[in-house]
């Protein structure tokens, strides 16, 4: 396997680079024992590469000839681990030849003139005595001696460290969104006990917009808490819809974990009242949700058509107050009871759907 370790770390000068000193066992390495034969009768093609590959700060290995006899400089000495020094004036399959069979098509295809890239290879190596699960980023170039290719270039970073900080992340951000959950399903019960005198819509209500609150957790998770999608907020918050009921369209926007609660929660009030007084209250009644973006402002309408008619409502209780809050919390809603249908309109700044 031809691969090109990274040394992109920042030492203490400054540089990004690693500078490394080059082993004489490397550099006066004795080619002649190998089938490339002693540096004196090499052609110019190959002493260019060579020479490049040894002066690189980066890890660097390359293959020349039929038997793809294997270099590389010193920054590659801990790809190989315990395989150096043996390793060096072998044919590359022997080196690694746990995971041939993994890397030969790439090998081939670049043998015939193509170019590889590949992002997180997996491969089990042995380096170390012991299988090592490794992941690597890296691309082979055709070396070529006048129209023959006669070798191969490999430059690649090890991502195996990044790969599994990112899986400890994932699992971190998974037993979070679990302990939120129980968090809700905790306050769910608690609200069963105290709500218990109060009258069954009420207590619904609360309940519901709980289950709100935990579809909206279902979107921050599964972007890690990053935030979530508009589009998949909305969807999630009508999931429970029939899809002949309604539609819903617009171009992607990303929202914070804290808007991506907020406009859960107002979808699912604007839901509940089409349900109860609205457009969904009857068997034809149909619900469209469209929004664009247009200078750096989103433009969000709710429209309900063929249902009852519609008439303002004598008070404002808690579900109109949030809606009537906006997608931000921090108002921008248009309210329409138009006797052919309700109608909502909200806008906000796209930068303040991303703040925290």
């Amino acid at each position: 396997m031809f691969i090109l370790y990274e040394l992109l770390r920042r030492p203490r000068g400054g540089s990004r680079i690693a500078k490394c000193r080059m082993p004489e066992s490397i550099y006066e390495f004795d080619w002649s024992r190998t089938p490339i034969g002693p540096k004196a009768s090499w052609p110019p093609a190959l002493l260019t590469s060579y020479q490049i590959m040894m002066d690189t700060a980066f890890a660097a290995c390359a293959t020349w000839g039929p038997e793809r006899t294997l270099m590389y400089n010193a920054a590659y000495i801990p790809v190989l681990g315990d395989k150096h020094p043996s390793a060096l004036g072998q044919p590359i399959d022997r080196v690694w030849h746990e995971v041939w069979n993994d890397i030969r098509p790439f090998v081939e295809r670049t043998l015939a003139g193509g170019r590889v890239y590949l992002e997180d290879l997996p491969l089990i190596l042995n380096r170390s005595g012991v299988p090592e699960e490794t992941y690597w980023t890296f691309s082979y170039s055709p070396l070529r001696d006048g129209e023959e290719i006669m070798g191969i270039l490999d430059i690649a970073i090890e991502t195996t460290s990044r790969i599994h900080a990112e899986r400890h992340r994932q699992l971190l951000v998974e037993e979070s969104g679990h302990r939120v959950k129980n968090t809700l399903a905790l306050v769910q019960a608690i609200a069963r006990r105290s709500l218990k005198d109060v009258d069954w819509e009420t207590a619904a209500d609360f309940e519901n917009r709980l289950l709100a609150l935990a579809r909206a957790q279902d979107v921050l998770q599964m972007k890690a808490f990053q935030g979530g999608d508009l589009g998949r907020v909305i969807s999630l918050a009508l999931g429970h819809l029939t899809r002949e009921r309604f539609e819903f369209d617009g171009p992607p926007v990303d929202l914070s974990p804290r808007v991506a609660q907020t406009v859960s929660l107002v979808v699912h009030e604007l839901a509940t009242n089409a349900y109860k007084y609205g457009a969904l209250s009857v068997s034809g009644g149909r619900l469209s949700v469209h929004w664009t973006v247009d200078e750096g402002r989103l433009a969000l309408t709710w429209t309900e058509r063929g249902g009852p008619p519609v008439v303002a409502p004598a008070k404002s209780g808690f579900g109109s107050k949030l809606i009537r809050r906006g997608l931000t919390g921090a108002g921008g809603a248009e309210l329409t009871y138009d006797p052919d249908g309700f109608s909502a309109v909200f806008s906000a700044p796209v930068v303040r759907l991303k703040d925290d």
